[in-house]
Formats: structure tokens, sequence, C-alpha cells
């Protein structure tokens, strides 16, 4: 019995001191995700059901954005580029006898994760605490107040809000400011219903869980000011009416709450609102859930995103900016998530976009095929399942006041290209093939619908420039040459994968080669040494656009010219603080009508006109990397990628942004920043982090190109590949690998092989080589071996008959004899020797589906 009794206690201290460890890891990775913030910020935050979008460190929001039942939002502005003068809310506060004051104005600190924001001010005499969680499953924010006296004495403490419960509907922004209203003891709830088809039949709640409040109003006036002159409670010295109203006289409906507490030195005052949408007949049950559970809904919320963040994948280097921005990063990619007719899916930001764009999630999905494979999985099926008969995938999906609508990707949209691009990389990394079967179809209709765009010189022609998604000039365009082609291979990969086409699979190379050949014959500009593009009537576009460094990213450039556009680019588009212009000259107000732009294209500086967008800097800083500029890369990274570089920049603050600022002759306005919590920021910040540190990937394979900073001892991260999760960690130093280790076990490749069954650790060592090993191919890669004695190397790898190959190994010995399929090669042989280091490469070109290549040393 003793003994018994032994073993449980022991078992209950293991579980007293298991829990208490997921306790300290929790509390620890909250602590290292939060930022702490004085300045003022541009702030957005949200879930899957509620968005909220604040400017100049205010602590009243100027939109709430609810995405249930459909999109809706309140938000009383009226100009996009005025916003931030405009709130959805008010709030104010009297102490004891003194003036009744409004908060709304005033900047404070804050405490910011991507899933909360904690503000903070005091003084002599008070202290403020306003806190914006959220539900993880149910249609509701959390507001949490928390007065603390501060004073000598003894006073009471009024607090006063004043919510406008008015509806904007989705894409039309059509206002609804007609609703009834009704006022429940149960939580002092004021409900506020639309009986308009445009917003679904919505409900909008504001519930009490704190201190009840001592008098309401449903009544509103649609007061969009921070400082409202005519507010009821700021001139009257009195309870607030009451009113609300019936369905015989809707009206503006708002939610107006009045709390008082007497608070002795020390004491605090703590108030929390829970503010909802939901469909009419389900508020009350929501509502009363809530009343008993929010904070473990808070709680579920906060436990979903850093696990997203820290615990489902890995990411260590030991520069804590850069791991910090990528765990931010991580978060971003959970939190940036909404309701949408029936299912949760990714979207750009908390607030302000309330609508899926195909673009957008694509190529987050670029980034999480290395990590997170059923997210990826998850996207592509809903783009294929909002396709339409013909299988032409969507550019957007949305609420539109009376029904779902879906714009589809026409022949010149990019999607049809980042589709393929993206189904192909989560291929490489997953090995699903039978999802991929499932996606043939669309996919194939995406490479015939973009067929319709390429001239007989085989280049692509468009009606917009670059990447954007506005204008009406059709010209060929070096942006989407340069997808096209690569798209094309990427395409084949799959199909060869397949066993699809196989009579198509030798005219795609060909297409692909010949599109590659002309993104120079086309577009290259030996003056200005840069890739530039051309209008409808034949004139070169003066204008350089940043997506032009994509060619070097897909290797369609030789060296020289690479290192000549990325000097043009370095001379041209580069502000050293903040980044790459998305174009340059800013001029395109002059261009409006030949471009065929309306007002969208912004002022100089600003959005399509010169802006700074995260994939500018991502590719520029991955155009570094691949022409041998790693380090430098790394450096970029750091001022103008990580959340500390944008902290320190000019306007800075915490931010993975949609588009940056740069007008250097206004200091009030250079560097600041656009929708603040923006998904592909975190995207392509951590796609660039992959591969800058630890992989590259081409159309067939994924493989290992390690680099560790100046100062940097080592890095370790998780990484999807062919299916397996593996946890890769890079030691060492040079520029070469030294040694790798598949679970302990000398490899010859840093080409990942296709069959990884069972492998879970990679170690790569760098420095000088200790034997020869595969560096890069542009096939599948099955196995690869040396026999040291014999100092011969065995390759073996996959393609489809006809496919030229190409192949780079690296060696510490000199090469001697190279045999394909058993026959000796001496053409189609290069060698080159460096710090005594020898790399052969290899090009054949075989009539089988798999090669083997033998080579003696």
């Amino acid at each position: 019995m003793g003994n018994k009794l032994w073993k449980v206690k022991l078992l209950i201290l293991i579980l007293i001191i298991l829990t208490g460890d997921l306790l300290f890891a929790a509390n620890k990775y909250k602590q290292d995700l939060k930022i702490h913030f004085k300045g003022d910020s541009k702030i957005e935050v949200g879930s899957a059901y509620v968005g909220l979008e604040f400017h100049h460190s205010s602590i009243m929001p100027q939109r709430i954005s609810f995405y249930y039942p459909v999109a809706n939002s309140i938000d009383l502005s009226t100009d996009y580029w005025r916003r931030d003068t405009t709130f959805a809310m008010s709030a104010g506060l009297k102490i004891g006898n003194g003036k009744r004051q409004w908060l709304g104005n005033e900047q404070f600190e804050f405490d910011l994760t991507p899933y909360s924001i904690s503000f903070l001010k005091s003084d002599k005499q008070k202290s403020i605490n306003v806190t914006y969680e959220f539900c993880k499953d149910k249609p509701a924010a959390v507001i949490t107040y928390v007065f603390t006296n501060l004073g000598e004495r003894k006073n009471e403490f009024e607090f006063y809000t004043h919510l406008e419960t008015s509806l904007k509907t989705c894409h039309t922004y059509t206002l609804n400011d007609s609703a009834v209203t009704e006022f429940d003891k149960t939580g002092s709830t004021i409900y506020a219903d639309f009986n308009k088809k445009e917003t679904q039949y919505a409900r909008v709640f504001v519930s009490n869980s704190g201190l009840t409040p001592s008098s309401y109003n449903t009544i509103g006036n649609l007061n969009s000011l921070s400082e409202p002159i005519n507010d009821f409670w700021f001139s009257h010295d009195s309870t607030l009416p009451c009113g609300i109203l019936s369905k015989e006289n809707p009206g503006i409906p708002a939610a107006e709450f009045v709390y008082k507490k007497e608070l002795l030195p020390g004491q605090k005052m703590t108030i929390v609102q829970i503010v909802g949408s939901c469909r009419q007949n389900e508020g009350k049950d929501i509502v009363k859930y809530l009343l008993n559970n929010y904070k473990q809904e808070v709680k579920n919320y906060e436990d979903y995103v850093i696990g997203k963040s820290y615990t489902e994948s890995a990411w260590y280097t030991g520069d804590k900016s850069i791991d910090h921005s990528a765990h931010w990063a991580k978060a971003i990619l959970a939190a940036n998530q909404h309701y949408i007719n029936g299912v949760i899916s990714p979207m750009p930001c908390p607030a302000e976009y309330n609508f899926y764009f195909t673009h957008d999630v694509l190529l987050t999905d670029l980034a999480a095929v290395n990590f997170d494979l059923p997210r990826v999985k998850k996207d592509l099926k809903f783009i294929a399942d909002h396709a339409d008969s013909n299988k032409i995938i969507p550019h957007a999906y949305y609420w539109e006041d009376s029904s779902f609508v879906t714009e589809l990707a026409s022949s010149d949209n990019w999607n049809n290209f980042w589709f393929v691009i993206t189904a192909a990389s989560y291929l490489r990394h997953s090995g699903d093939k039978e999802f991929l079967k499932f996606l043939y179809p669309y996919l194939s209709e995406s490479i015939s619908n973009a067929m319709k765009t390429k001239k007989d010189d085989n280049v692509m022609w468009s009606y917009r420039p670059d990447w954007w998604d506005i204008g009406n000039n059709f010209g060929p365009r070096a942006y989407m040459t340069i997808l096209f082609s690569k798209t094309l291979k990427d395409f084949n990969f799959i199909s060869s994968e397949l066993g699809k086409n196989a009579d198509k699979l030798i005219a795609n190379d060909l297409l692909s080669n010949k599109m590659e050949e002309q993104v120079v014959n086309k577009f290259w500009d030996a003056k200005k040494k840069y890739l530039m593009n051309y209008l409808n009537d034949g004139s070169e576009d003066p204008h350089y656009y940043v997506g032009s460094l994509m060619a070097v990213n897909f290797n369609m450039l030789d060296k020289k010219r690479t290192n000549e556009l990325l000097q043009t680019a370095k001379n041209v588009l580069l502000d050293k603080k903040l980044g790459i212009y998305t174009a340059f000259p800013m001029d395109f107000t002059k261009y409006e009508k030949i471009l065929g732009f309306s007002d969208e294209v912004g002022m100089p500086y600003y959005y399509f006109n010169g802006g700074i967008w995260p994939q500018d800097n991502a590719w520029y800083a991955l155009a570094l990397a691949k022409s041998g500029g790693k380090q430098e890369a790394f450096d970029f990274i750091k001022t103008t990628m990580t959340l500390d570089g944008i902290i320190k920049g000019p306007n800075g603050q915490p931010a993975m942004y949609e588009v940056r600022i740069p007008d250097k002759d206004d200091p009030s306005i250079y560097g600041t920043i656009d929708k603040p919590q923006f998904m592909w920021a975190g995207g392509w910040y951590l796609y660039t982090l992959y591969h800058l540190y630890g992989i590259d990937e081409n159309d067939w394979n994924i493989s290992f190109d390690p680099f560790l900073a100046s100062g940097q001892k080592s890095c370790s991260f998780s990484l999807c590949a062919a299916g397996n999760t593996l946890y890769i960690k890079i030691d060492g130093k040079g520029k070469y690998i030294r040694s790798i280790k598949y679970d302990g076990k000398i490899a010859y490749t840093a080409v990942i092989p296709k069959d990884l069954t069972g492998t879970k650790n990679i170690h790569i060592i760098l420095g000088y080589p200790e034997f020869p090993y595969v560096k890069e191919m542009n096939s599948q890669l099955i196995n690869s071996s040396f026999d040291f004695q014999q100092k011969k190397m065995k390759v073996k790898l996959s393609s489809f008959a006809g496919h030229a190959t190409n192949i780079k190994i690296i060696s510490p010995y000199s090469p001697k004899a190279v045999y394909v399929n058993g026959n000796k090669i001496t053409t189609g042989l290069f060698t080159e020797k460096t710090d005594n280091i020898y790399m052969l490469t290899i090009n054949s070109n075989s009539s089988e589906n798999s090669e083997i290549i033998d080579i003696e040393y």
C-alpha cells in the first residue's frame, strides 16, 4: 500500500512539474512576443471574427470590422486618406468634482502582440489600462478598462463609453444607420438589430461582465469625433436617458454606458465590455455563453496563436531581432484569418480588408510550405472550390451587400502563375500526389488561361504594370514573362510526377526556355542596365519596376547582367533606411490616362506610386543572396524587414506593414506605415529567412544552401520536405559544406532526396568539404553515394525523357571521368576550381525518365 501511495505521489509531482513547465513556457513565449512602444503608431489587431484599427496610438478604434455573419464594419470615415480623424468610439472620464475629459485624442504607450493590444498611461491622479482581446471561437472582442486611483484621497471615478453601432456593408461600404435596439439586464447588454439583407440581418451586441453600468442609452447620432461637444454625457450632469429604438420607430443605434465607483487610494475600477456581431436569433445564447466563458475564449485564442508561433515549428539563429521577427511573422499568419461563408480563411489584415484575395494567400503560402503544410493544402482547396465551372480560379471572394461574389482571374492575372508555383512547391514539400491529382484540372486551366496573353514572340502582355492589379494599357511585361517561364517549368514538374501530359513536357520546356531568352532579348535595356517594360504603342515605359528583380531570383540572368541589374536597383530604387521603391520615378499621376489609372495609384511616394511594399524588400534581399551577397542581404533584412529595424527607422513603429512612405522631403511622413499587420509581409519575411539561411528551391527539388551571418555560431529550424518534418541544424564556418548527416549518417548531397522516409534530423557543418556532394540539380534526386576507397560517386536522378539536366557537384577532388547511364561523356562538362575546391557542372539530355551519373575522382 505504501509503495502504491509513493507511486501516486510521484506521478502527481511529475504532472505538477510538467504543468508548471508548460505554464512557464506559455508565459515566456507571451512575454517574448510582446512589444512595448511609446510613440505615434497605427495599430491593427483582431481575430477570425472581429478586427480593430487604431491611429496615433489612441485607445479609441477608428474602425471595428465584424466578419460574422458576414463582413460589416463600424466605420464613420468618409475619406480613406483622412480616416485617422474619425472614430467608431469615444470615451470620457470624470474624477470627483473635476471636469469631464475625453480620452480619445490622447496618445498612449502600449504593449502589442499580433493577437492583443494593451494601452497604458498614468499621472499623479490615476492610471489607465485599456486592453483589447479576442475570442477564438465566438464572434466577439473583449475590452477591459482598468482605472487605478493614484491620488491621496478617496474619489468617485465616473467613466463613459459611446460606441456608434451603425454598420457599413462590405465592398460598397453602404451605411446602414437604421436599427431596432434592446436592453437586456443579463449582462446589461445592448443589442442593435439590422433588418436589411445587405447586413445579413446582423445583430450587434455590447455586454458587460465587469462593473455594472449605472445608466445606458441605445440611441446614437453618428458621432465620429473623439471629443464630441454635443454629447449628452459631456453636456449634462445626469444619468443617460436609457432610450430604446422600437420596431415601429427604428433609428440610429448606439451603445452608451456610464460606470461609477468610489475608489480609495490604490483601489481599481474594472470594466469589461464584450463587443460582437451575430445573427439575430443567436445573440442572447452567445452573450450568455460569453459572460461565463470569455476568459477561456481569450486564453484559447492566445494559446492558438502562440502555439503557431513558437511550438508547432522551430526557428532559432541566436540573433534576437531576426528570431523575434520570425515568431511575430508566424503569429501574424495565425491571427490574420477571417470567417467567410462558413470557413476560416487567411485575409490580408485584421480590420481594413473585408475580402479574400487569392494573390495574398498564395504568396504567403510560399513561406508556409516550409512549416505548415495543412494550412497550404486547405488554402489551395479553397481556391479550387471557388473556381467556376470552367475551373478558372478566383481573384477575389467577398460579400457584396446581398450575396457572395467571386471575381475570376482574367487571362493576364498573375494568380494563374502563383497558383501553379505554390501548388508545385506544396508537392515538393509534401509529396502529396493525390491532392495534386485533384488540383491538376484547375492548374491546367490556369496555364490555358494565361496562354491567351502570350504573343508569337513568346512575350507575355498585360493590361497592368508589373505586379499591380490596377491599370489598363495592354503591353509587353517583363514580370509576367518571368513568372510564366517559371510557371511552365513548375507545371512540367507536377505533370511529370503525376504521369500527366507526357506528350507536352518537352514543348513546355522549350517554350519556357524561349521565354527566358526573351526576358533578356526583349526587356533588357543595355543603357539603363535593367529589365524595362513596354506600352501598347511600342514605346518603352520609362519606369523602373521592382518585379524585374524576379529574373535574378529565378536564375534567368547571367552573372554580368545580374550584377548590373542589382547595381541599378541600388542606384535607382534603394532607400537605405527603408528599402526598395516599388517603382521609380514617382510620377504616375502624369500617366493616369496613358496607363489607365483612376485615383487609386496614390500621390507620389504613396501606395503604388513609389511606396515600399514587403515583397519589394524581400525580392531585393533574395536577389542579393542569389548573387552571392548573403551577408549584405542579412544586413538589409535587419535594417528594413525586422521589427527592430522598422521601429528604429524614420517614423518607425512595430509593424509588418503593407506599404511605407519613402518621401525624404517631408520628415513628418517619411517612413510612416499603412496597414501595420499585413499577412504577406509576415509571409515574405519568413520566405526570405528560409532562403537566406537554409534552403534553395528550384522547379524540381529543395536543396540546402546554408549560411551563418558574421558572428553567428549556429542556426536551427524545422522544414517540411517530402512529407517529413525535418529539424535542421547548421553550424561551423565557411561558404561550403564540410559535412551533412541525416540522422547521424553521412549524406553526399545538399539536394534533398525524393524519399526521406523516417528521417528526422539533419546536421550541416560548414567548412572545407570532406567529400563530394551534390550542390544543385534541375531534376529530382533519388539518391547519391560515394565510395571513399575507389573515389567514385554515384548519383541517381529522375525527370522526364528529353529533359535537359544540369547538375553541379562540389568536391575536394579533381574529377577524372563522368558517365551517364554507363556511357562516358566528354561534352557538356565544366570544372571550376576555387580555394582548392572543384565545382563540376554536368549538362546532359537523357532519352529516359531517369539517369545514373557516375563520377571518378
